[in-house]
């Protein structure tokens, strides 16, 4: 087998027209999961993990202390906040990065990247989390960072010894609150994580001044927010009030064009595919999490008659709700 940049080439024989012959097979190399993240590094499987499948919210920081193992290139299925010394090397699409010196980097499900250890002594943290723990307010914050690195070649900083110390604090904080049975410990970690995030952006705008980074835009926030306050469904017998763009504007009190224009601007996507996408979450969540019936989810999302649902379910994930929910 032979790996050229992301993907995986096998020559095998195949008897066409009677006769064989030597093709290249390819084959799409799949995204690393948080399980196999830590099967991989040798560290002991969180037990909510390993009852949803990966499924779950997650969240962890970890301790880089005797760091050995290398990681392959590759896209991950979650985020990965880490804070490292010693020497190693960042493999990215654009190049690799020689890394000797104190460092933070950031990568989400979009990005590719490896890691080579060149030194044994290995420090620092590793921050680990997944989309379903992201609630709207840290996913925004998120973006505003990557936002930051646009001008660059990787969501990546190489640190003073000043602002090494600044972040070991936010990392140490997070690592001794999660160990803690504190009452608002979750509060406290997302605190110390946001100031991770807006430490960052503050060293990136002051590293390159001329790049502006979107920011939140009051109407959209509010669409968000009502968009977000729908979810999760409790019970079969709730169906989504908002569910168009123009059911959103009539709520917001705008005309649904301006909407549109304002969501597109700041986020991308259009207004209908981020509820879209919305819907979809939480469909395959009722359908991982619930025993309800395929109509009762239908209904609760939304939609007039289950095979509207089916329709949709199918055009956006690829298989039927049924098919997804006996994958299970």
């Amino acid at each position: 087998m032979i790996l050229l940049n992301t993907f995986l080439y096998r020559f095998d024989e195949i008897r066409i027209a009677g006769r064989y012959k030597c093709v290249i097979l390819l084959i799409m190399d799949k995204q690393e999961t948080l399980i196999h993240y830590y099967q991989t590094t040798n560290r002991e499987l969180p037990f909510d993990l390993l009852r949803s499948n990966g499924t779950t919210s997650h969240f962890n920081v970890l301790k880089r202390d005797h760091c050995s193992v290398s990681i392959p290139f590759n896209r991950k299925d979650y985020y990965k906040i880490c804070l490292t010394t010693g020497h190693a090397v960042l493999n990215t699409e654009n190049g690799d990065l020689d890394v000797n010196q104190p460092a933070l980097f950031f990568s989400n499900p979009s990005l590719k990247f490896g890691w080579e250890n060149v030194s044994e002594q290995q420090g620092g943290y590793v921050c680990l989390f997944n989309e379903q723990y992201l609630c709207t307010e840290l996913k925004r914050e998120l973006d505003t960072l990557y936002a930051s690195f646009q001008s660059s070649p990787y969501p990546f900083i190489l640190l003073t010894e000043t602002q090494f110390e600044a972040y070991l604090h936010y990392f140490q904080l997070m690592h001794t609150e999660y160990h803690q049975d504190f009452e608002h410990k979750n509060k406290m970690i997302e605190t110390a994580l946001k100031l991770i995030i807006y430490s960052s952006i503050k060293i990136q705008s002051d590293a390159c001044p001329s790049v502006k980074t979107a920011q939140p835009n009051r109407l959209v926030n509010r669409f968000l927010d009502l968009l977000d306050n729908q979810f999760p469904i409790d019970a079969p017998g709730t169906a989504l009030s908002l569910k168009t763009p123009a059911d959103f504007a009539k709520q917001l009190y705008v005309h649904v064009n301006h909407l549109n224009s304002s969501v597109k601007s700041y986020t991308g996507k259009p207004t209908s595919k981020i509820i879209q996408e919305k819907i979809i979450k939480e469909a395959k969540n009722l359908l991982r999490y619930t025993n309800w019936g395929i109509a009762e989810i239908s209904y609760s999302l939304g939609f007039e008659h289950p095979q509207n649902f089916n329709n949709f379910f199918k055009k956006q994930v690829g298989e039927s709700p049924r098919s997804f929910k006996s994958a299970l």
